[in-house]
């Protein structure tokens, strides 16, 4: 909700978890390497990197314990969640305003909120 001193005004929004949580890969094969640093097969440069490899989708629920509140007022976020293959701590969300653009908090004299 965006509330002013006229009272609260409901907005529909989504979320997306950042990329740096999903699996991106070619085919299947990882790019990204155990040790911190991007397959030289498929990332020689990052414009490279772009063009071959691509990130997967993600299992909000399931993988990374984000589900809705049930109704139209949230997300409940767990963080520790054990999924089929390992288990993941924490998730980092993003608002958005669009289909492809952030939500831009504006919190100069304003409060922010969750429980």
């Amino acid at each position: 909700s965006d509330c002013t001193a006229g009272g609260c005004k409901w907005e529909k929004t989504s979320v997306v978890i950042d990329a740096n949580w999903r699996w991106v890969n070619k085919d299947g094969q990882n790019c990204y390497m155990n040790d911190n640093t991007w397959s030289p097969e498929t990332c020689s440069d990052p414009a490279e990197c772009a063009k071959q490899c691509g990130i997967d989708g993600a299992d909000y629920k399931q993988t990374y314990g984000i589900d809705t509140t049930g109704g139209r007022d949230g997300v409940t976020l767990n963080f520790v969640t054990k999924g089929a293959y390992s288990s993941n701590y924490g998730s980092r969300l993003y608002v958005m305003d669009g289909e492809d653009t952030y939500k831009i908090f504006k919190l100069k004299n304003r409060e922010f909120t969750f429980d």
